[in-house]
């Protein structure tokens, strides 16, 4: 199997973090799952409009360190909506996925048995679905949705980047 997964990521070198990513999924906790699910599209949010914004040193002040005004998922979720960087359907899935983050971040007790983890999961769209005699429960609909949300953003700094803002000058 990892000769099939070293051959993969040579021909998919993008994918190599997902990769390592989904192996790390697979074997968390709830709160493991939903943390590093939300760390990771954090994490590519940030990618995404760093390669969009104008190319400077300090516009990274924006989304890393303390008190950065881009430094919290909301804000990133936010601001790549309003860029762009979303679609609508995105932007609504994150903002679910983000309060499911917050419901494990806040509570050391919450679980996706939890009447109001699973009533958010249920609103989920991008997630699987319950299908013949299956029923996919609110882990299943959180874990598949985050990962199609990463998958989406995967390759978006890349695409961000071929239309990265430039300062273009304005008329006085």
């Amino acid at each position: 199997m990892d000769d099939k997964l070293d051959r993969f990521e040579e021909t998919h070198p993008h994918l190599k973090e997902f990769s390592k990513f989904l192996a790390e999924l697979n074997k968390e906790s709830d709160r493991g799952a939903v943390l590093i699910s939300a760390a990771m599209i954090d994490d590519l949010l940030g990618k995404c409009i760093i390669s969009f914004l104008i190319d400077h040193a300090d516009v990274e002040s924006l989304l890393e360190g303390l008190n950065a005004p881009l430094g919290s998922l909301s804000a990133r979720v936010l601001v790549a909506f309003a860029l762009g960087l979303l679609s609508e359907d995105e932007y609504h899935e994150c903002q679910i996925l983000r309060k499911v983050r917050n419901a494990f971040a806040h509570n050391v007790h919450v679980s996706f048995d939890d009447q109001k983890v699973r009533d958010l999961c249920k609103n989920l769209n991008m997630c699987a679905k319950d299908y013949g005699a299956v029923r996919v429960d609110a882990r299943g609909r959180f874990t598949t949705s985050s990962t199609g949300i990463i998958l989406n953003l995967t390759n978006r700094p890349y695409y961000a980047a071929q239309n990265r803002l430039t300062y273009r000058g304005w008329r006085y």
